[in-house]
């Protein structure tokens, strides 16, 4: 008989715990919208996105629902085709509380077993994670001592499913950076002779880049290990890429460094700079992901990203 089996210990007392359970828009955050009313034997339904294999509802009954260690309910979705059934046991550890969950009876699916069962093991998985991150998000609340924000450094992470070595060429050729970054980029060495477009940058190369909005910046290149790290100058500051593997692809971290800590740069750099960065990385995942270029190429509003579009530079007034 094949049966899922998932456990968290989560830094909250039961009692915490137990209202996500209990509480439909709780509920909601961390697993589906619902109309759970909490009563036994009532049936209920969770709702989520239709895909190709669902039709995006779960039909649920109530079985068992003991304040504030237990909740068991029926599980359908019509890609199972009969009911199964979920069991969550919630069990006090101090002012800890370990969550124990337990899906069966996948014997009653109407339709091959071994992919619904893998599609729930990992969506559990995923459930889960959110719930515990959900519930230290409360229980950390005020708590949090602020800091003095660092305004001379910032990282950006984003996870693409790539090989590190195809991002960190996008990073280090002028192909890879004219594909999700800018229009034109130019790559000069130390003799002054110009890189070919699929060729890897050296330290000590010059560039320069111009996007699609007219604007041109110059720089150089400080590392270029496609395998490892990029690193190049910006303007008064410094970037650096890296890509690590992550789950099936990468995980990709973008650092601007040595900023200036002033008015101007908390504004330029901060504001406006990370904004840019946020959109280019998004640019980049797609990209990678499905193959589409999302830039703006035109010259009249290929910087509304920026903090500084003015929408009445094109003559909208919003």
């Amino acid at each position: 008989m094949t049966v899922i089996r998932k456990q968290i210990t989560v830094n909250a007392t039961r009692e915490t715990v137990w209202r996500y359970f209990a509480d439909p828009d709780l509920l909601a955050g961390w697993l589906m919208r619902n109309n759970f009313t909490g009563k036994e034997q009532d049936e209920f339904q969770f709702f989520a996105q239709p895909s190709r294999d669902w039709d995006g509802t779960v039909n649920c009954k109530l079985v068992e629902f003991r304040r504030p260690t237990k909740v068991v309910f029926t599980w359908d979705a019509n890609d199972i085709g009969g009911d199964t059934l979920v069991t969550i046991e919630l069990i006090a550890q101090g002012t800890r509380t370990l969550i124990k969950l337990v899906h069966e009876n996948f014997e009653n699916a109407s339709s091959d077993v071994a992919p619904i069962v893998e599609r729930h093991e990992a969506g559990w998985e995923d459930h889960l994670r959110a719930l515990e991150m959900q519930v230290a998000e409360e229980i950390r609340g005020n708590q949090v001592s602020w800091k003095e924000n660092d305004w001379t450094t910032f990282d950006l992470h984003v996870a693409i499913s790539a090989e590190p070595s195809a991002i960190m060429r996008c990073w280090s050729t002028i192909n890879g950076m004219e594909s999700f970054f800018v229009e034109m980029m130019r790559i000069t060495g130390p003799d002054d002779r110009e890189r070919a477009p699929d060729s890897e940058a050296r330290p000590g190369d010059k560039f320069i880049w111009r996007w699609h909005n007219g604007r041109r910046v110059k720089g150089e290149y400080l590392q270029a290990e496609a395998r490892n790290e990029v690193r190049f100058t910006f303007g008064d500051s410094k970037v650096s890429v890296i890509a690590r593997p992550y789950k099936t692809g990468s995980l990709l971290r973008l650092r601007q460094y040595e900023i200036l800590d002033s008015e101007e740069a908390r504004m330029h750099v901060h504001g406006n700079c990370r904004a840019a960065w946020v959109y280019f990385l998004s640019v980049l995942k797609i990209l990678l992901e499905h193959g589409i270029d999302g830039r703006d190429r035109t010259r009249e509003t290929g910087a509304s990203f920026s903090t500084y579009f003015d929408p009445g530079s094109i003559g909208i007034d919003f």
